[in-house]
């Protein structure tokens, strides 16, 4: 997923500039909320956690798109 340019666009996501100077790092990172079905939404999020102690939450919603749909 990493490699189609589209698809990882789509993942990258705002944080601060202290993390990243760009204010933005690729957030590949998600959990699905709720129950089995396909429209449970995802967070996409961002581990800084070794570095700031904080984990950065970039997407609350729909299931980005993928190399499936």
């Amino acid at each position: 997923m990493a490699r189609k340019p589209k698809l990882r666009t789509e993942r990258m996501l705002p944080v601060p500039q202290a993390v990243d100077p760009d204010g933005r790092v690729f957030m590949q990172a998600h959990l699905k909320i709720g129950g089995g079905n396909t429209i449970a939404p995802r967070l996409h999020f961002y581990d800084d956690c070794p570095r700031s102690g904080k984990v950065y939450v970039g997407y609350l919603g729909p299931h980005l798109r993928n190399t499936l749909t």
